[in-house]
This record gives structure tokens, sequence and C-alpha cells, in this order.
């Protein structure tokens, strides 16, 4: 349709001086008209009943065929209201501001009287809802806002042949000024009550999401919440791999409209329609929540979103704490069950922590670096495993960290990856780690723990920086560490030991590991090669441990040499924790 308006050749200025003869009834009509209106729009800011009514008043007062209200909505018109023969176009008709009369208006911010034959105005818009080759004059004035800014346009129709009067497009104007204001103060009520409601609507969604204490049903709510209460085509909440900054999305909620656009990463553009604001969940990880659609977001509308991410934080850490206590229930008794032989329990103990049992897998135990008291970082190291090595089991003590890990048994390079970053770790939380060998399946027998456990043992002797050692690199430390307490080493090679070790500590030299490492090789040239020395370096070292000690080298006991050093090595740690 072609809104009521337009300038064209029969267009009149719609300010005239009036006649004499005919200004009294044209200020009576001004006057009645206008007390009319100031009484409809005092009646309240509910616009389903005061446009209605103006459309009403001007039609009773002006005797037009037509009436029509249309309001701005971005670059779009929608009728509002209208004359009764046009009433089921009411909220259906649109119009875009570039096209049509009264695009023209929004346009021009200007008024239009068409006196006669308004159809044929190239700049008519005929649509199937409005046929106005019936209507014979036009007026339309624009509605202006608070600020000065054309919120929609008001327009009369008159059925050809007759002819509004200079009296109507003045009426027009002065009522169109009392309706916009009416317009600003409904459209002002609508969006507190729509805030309102959408607050109430927050409170629900925050209250629903406070009472999920499965992961899975609060993403799900989140993600249909925050989509009906923002009125969005899409939501998608993302989680952050906390290693290399990576999102996935594991809850979406999508209208149609959602459905076809790209699942591109999530964009903070609220001018663009596009919202996405960050989750901290703490030790529960990190997050993004985002929500698309096609209108851009108000700045209310972010501190929606906002605050629903901060409740799914709130309740990300206590889904968390639940999930982490019963699986610590159920881990440490899957532990026990191995420790204490009851193989009929194993398997179920298991499959409850949702584990293979038949899978190979390794045990490591973690242990703060200096043995005994509290350990800080203990929690750490656990949230750092269970973000970094996906299926890994934790068992937490008060002095340590047993773990569980699923492994690829055929895959050595796999394992040297995984040996890695157990060293990695343990280093940089100031703790050592030992790794058990790999076991082909979950088994009632303590192997696997006593291993990993004299690994870490091992380590703490050889890594007094902190590390990680596996069990099946160890070499002789294997066959020692069990009886360390017990065996007494060869009493010579013992005292030579001790000297060697105060020289070392006294002189930052490193005899005892060059000793070590020519004990293994039983050569110069590897010795040398190993500790990337010139071999002459290594005989003058060779030649020094002989003056410090009774030692003669070339006749001494090797193994029993070796072994001396290997067990002052594995009850360093301890005498230092004693002293």
């Amino acid at each position: 349709m072609s809104g009521p308006i337009h300038a064209s050749r029969s267009a009149a200025p719609l300010r005239v001086p009036a006649d004499g003869g005919a200004a009294g009834p044209r200020t009576a009509l001004g006057r009645d008209a206008l007390l009319r209106v100031i009484d409809a729009v005092a009646q309240g800011p509910d616009l389903g009943r005061v446009l209605p009514a103006v459309v009403d008043l001007l039609t009773d007062a002006t005797g037009c065929y037509a009436c029509f209200v249309y309001l701005r909505d971005h670059d779009r018109l929608t009728l509002r209201a209208a004359s009764a023969a046009y009433a089921g176009a009411v909220d259906r008709l649109e119009l875009g501001i570039d096209e049509g009369l009264c695009g023209w208006v929004v346009r021009h911010d200007r008024p239009v009287f068409i006196r006669d034959n308004a159809p044929a105005d190239p700049r008519v818009k005929l649509v199937p809802e409005v046929p106005e080759e019936r209507f014979g004059s036009m007026v339309a004035v624009p509605l202006r806002g608070r600020e000065g800014v054309v919120i929609g346009v008001v327009g009369l129709h008159s059925a050809a042949p007759s002819e509004f009067g200079h009296e109507v497009p003045e009426l027009l104007e002065h009522v169109a000024s009392l309706v916009a204001g009416a317009i600003d103060n409904a459209r002002l009520y609508e969006r507190e009550l729509r805030r309102v409601d959408a607050l109430g609507r927050l409170a629900a969604l925050v209250q629903r999401i406070a009472t999920v204490a499965d992961r899975a049903e609060l993403t799900r709510v989140t993600a249909d919440g925050a989509l009906a209460l923002l009125g969005a085509d899409r939501c998608r909440l993302h989680t952050v791999d906390l290693d290399d900054g990576a999102t996935r999305v594991v809850a979406r909620a999508t209208t149609p409209a959602g459905e076809r656009r790209p699942d591109d990463p999530p964009v903070d553009a609220p001018e663009r329609g596009a919202l996405a604001v960050r989750i901290a969940a703490g030790d529960a990880g990190e997050g993004v929540l985002s929500v698309e659609r096609g209108a851009p977001f108000l700045p209310h509308e972010r501190g929606m979103l906002e605050t629903i991410a901060a409740q799914v934080a709130v309740a990300l850490r206590s889904v968390e704490l639940v999930e982490r206590l019963t699986e610590e229930n159920l881990v440490r008794d899957l532990f026990d069950a191995i420790a204490q032989g009851r193989g009929h329990q194993v398997a179920a103990r298991a499959r409850s922590a949702r584990i293979d049992p038949d899978r190979p897998h390794v045990v490591a135990v973690f242990e703060p670096l200096r043995a005994g008291g509290a350990w800080p970082a203990g929690d750490r190291v656990e949230t750092r495993l269970r973000h970094s090595m996906p299926g890994v089991l934790c068992d937490p003590g008060p002095d340590r960290l047993r773990v569980l890990l699923p492994v690829a048994a055929e895959d050595p390079a796999a394992l040297r990856r995984l040996d890695e970053e157990l060293d990695r770790l343990a280093r940089e939380e100031g703790a050592v780690a030992g790794r058990s060998s790999v076991q082909r399946r979950l088994a009632a027998e303590r192997s696997s723990l006593v291993e990993a456990a004299s690994a870490a043992r091992i380590a703490r002797a050889l890594a007094p920086a902190g590390g990680a050692r596996a069990w099946d690199e160890l070499g002789a430390y294997r066959y020692l560490v069990g009886v360390a307490g017990e065996v007494e080493p060869d009493g010579r090679h013992a005292h030579a030991v001790d000297l060697l070790w105060e020289y070392d500590e006294r002189r930052g030299s490193e005899l005892v590991s060059t000793l070590e490492r020519y004990l293994a090789d039983r050569s110069v040239v590897p010795t040398a090669r190993a500790l990337q020395i010139h071999p002459n370096t290594l005989r003058q070292r060779l030649e020094r441990i002989e003056h410090l000690t009774t030692l003669t080298v070339a006749e001494e006991d090797l193994v029993s040499l070796e072994l001396a050093i290997k067990l002052h090595r594995l009850r360093a740690p301890e005498r230092g924790a004693a002293a």
C-alpha cells in the first residue's frame, strides 16, 4: 500500500490562511477533536487502546474514508491501527522506509497533502491489503518522538471524488504531536514492562540453574533458557581447553533461523546481534556463553546474559564438587580393592568409576618434594591432570596423589609423551612422581601400586629439584628400593662414597655421578662421551677419586661399589629429612 502520503503535482501546502467565513467551523472542529484526542491519550499508556481510539476520533471528526497509523521499528514501518475496513491488516502489513508514501514521509520528515487523484502519483505503492485506487485526497504527517526522530506516520484518506479541505491537514498535525508523545510514553512503558517480565523470567531461570545437579542437564537448561529469555536465534555453551585455548560446544539451542547460521566461533558484537560472555568456573573449567539473533542486543540484555553466566559458573563448581566427591569415593574403593587383593570387586569398582577394566593402564603416584607436612600444591596437581589427561582417575590423600591412567599398550611414543608430561608437571609443582609399568588389565594385584610408589621414592633420590621416573627405566634401582633399609654395603666402599659425596657438596664437583657413570659403562670412552667431557678429563677425575679415598678403581669389586652409591642415593632424602 502507499502509505497515505506523498508530494505530487496536486500537493498543497498544509498551512493556509483561513477565510473569515470558515474560521468558526474549522476552529470548532479542531478544538473538539483535540479535546477528544487528549481525553483518549490520558486513558493510559496502552497503545492497543490509544491508537484505535485516535483512529476512530479522526475518522469521525474529518469524515475520512480511512485512517492509518504506522509505527517505525528501525528500517520498517508496521501498521498498528486502521479504520474498521482495514483492521485485518493491522500488525501484519509492513513497509520499508525506502518504499511508498509512508516511507517518503519518514525519510524526509515532512508532511504531505495530496488534494486529488492520489493513486496516480508514481511513488504510491499498491498492496492487496489496501486498495488505494478508491482514494481521492491523502494527508499524512510524521510522528516525532521526544528527540525529534520520526517514530511513525499517521494518515487520512478520502474516498474519490470527495476531497479534504485545508483544515484537515492542520488538525492532523496537532493530533500527531499529541499522539507522538503518547506513543513515546507507551513504548517506554512497554519496554519497562518487558524488562520487568524479563527480570522475572531471568530470576526463574537462575533459580532453575541453581537446582540442577547433573552437568548435561545444566548445560541444556542454560542454552534453552538463554535462547528464550533473549529472543535469540541460537545459543551455544562452549568450554575452553585450559591448555591450548580451543573451544568446544557442549550445548546448543536454536530456532529454525539459528540452524541456518554458520557454526563459527563465538563473537561479541552486540550491534551485529551477537553476544558472548565468559564463564569463569574455577577448577570446573572456563567457558563462553554466546547468543545470536537478527537484531542488535541492548546493554541490559548483556547484563542478563552475564547474570546467567555467573550463575552457571557457580552451578558448574557445585556440580564439579559433587562429581569429584562421588568419583573420589569410587576411585578410592577401586584402589583399595586392588591393594587388598579383592579381585572379585576390582572390575565392578572400575566400571562404576567409568573405566574399562580390560583396558591397559598405568598407575602414577605424586608426592611433595619435601616429605612430611601439608601439600598445598596437591589440589593443583590434580586439577591439571584432569584437564590435560582425558580419562584420568585421581585418588587424593593428605601427602600423596594416586592416579590411574588409561594408555595404549602398543604405542611406545605415547608412553614417552606421558612420561614427559608427568615429569614436567612434577617439576613445575615441586613434586616427585613415579609411574608403574603398563598393566594389560586391572587386576587385584598390588604390583602396579608398589611400582609407582617405589618409582616416586627413587625419583626423590635422583631428582632433588623434582620430576618423575618410570619404573621400567630405573635399572638396578628397582632391586634396591625394597631392601634399602635392610641391606648394608661394604663398609670401606660406603665410607669412600660418603667422602666423595661430602666433597661434591663442599666443592660443587661431580665425582660421585662421574664414578657412577663409569661403573655403568666400565670404559673410559663411552663414559666420557655420555658425560660430554674429554677422556683425559675423565681420567683426571678418576685419579682425584682415588686420591681422596682408599679406592683403586681398577682393582675394586665394581658391583659392590655401585651398590654403595645407589644405596647412598636412596637414603639421602631420608637423612636430609631426619636432619
